[in-house]
């Protein structure tokens, strides 16, 4: 129940309905969380790795190079509006389509907003020195800023974890990342990461544009037929019937 989102009280009301008995008391709770995380982390890395061999397969299929991959970078938040604690990015190999590697960034720690009045006192330094290494707040910044630090994040891994470069990055029209990614040099001054237009993206934005372009110019003839009929009323009768006559005319 815990990796679709419930929690330890969801947990217990659901033990109550179904007549189980006893629920476990909290600290069982967070020891199977911690199983739970290891055995997530330990599948995961084994599914980017082999997603990561099937891309390099594909890349040498295309005739490119095997240790240079091309990716795509998507993010997603808990909620819209770019208002959200946590979010998730991840990169896509542009031939298998596969996710080969995911950051999850948040700016929300449960057990700091807990501890965050007893800051500056010992017992909070001794509690923090335990916690700080497995505190899931690593983030700072908006929400936005997410999937620039989580993009760059990757890329400076992927030598260390995939033994792989990523040479070309398929952005989604903004620029932030990529400016980033240039600014950073992951791999160095010799080694550049190019950028490609994602055709999708483009094409949305053609649309978008084309879109709106027609709802102005409908507006302005909406508005210009409104002033027309305006005109016509203000005028006198006979100057209307010498004006109707010349149209007829």
């Amino acid at each position: 129940m815990r990796l679709i989102g419930v929690g330890i009280h969801g947990i217990q009301l659901f033990c109550g309905l179904m007549d189980l008995g006893d629920s476990f008391n909290i600290k069982t709770y967070y020891d199977i969380v911690k199983h739970i995380t290891t055995a997530t982390r330990a599948v995961f890395d084994l599914v980017t790795r082999k997603a990561v061999k099937e891309e390099q397969r594909l890349n040498i299929e295309h005739e490119l190079l095997e240790e240079v991959l091309t990716v795509s970078g998507d993010s997603s938040w808990a909620k819209r509006g770019f208002s959200s604690l946590v979010g998730i990015v991840s990169l896509i190999g542009k031939y298998s389509g596969k996710v080969i590697d995911t950051v999850v960034r948040s700016s929300y720690c449960k057990a700091c907003e807990q501890w965050k009045n007893e800051k500056d006192t010992f017992d909070y330094e001794c509690w923090y020195d335990i916690h700080k290494d497995e505190c899931p707040a690593n983030h700072e910044g908006s929400a936005g800023k997410m999937e620039v630090d989580g993009v760059v994040e990757m890329f400076m891994r992927s030598i260390e974890k995939f033994d792989v470069r990523y040479g070309y990055y398929i952005g989604d029209g903004d620029s932030k990342t990529f400016k980033m990614l240039l600014d950073t040099s992951p791999y160095g001054d010799s080694f550049e990461v190019k950028k490609l237009e994602c055709v999708l993206h483009v094409k949305k934005r053609l649309y978008k544009r084309s879109a709106e372009a027609k709802k102005a110019l409908t507006q302005k003839k909406k508005a210009l037929a409104i002033d027309e009929k305006k005109k016509e009323s203000s005028k006198p009768p006979i100057v209307k019937k010498r004006f109707q006559k010349i149209r007829i005319f």
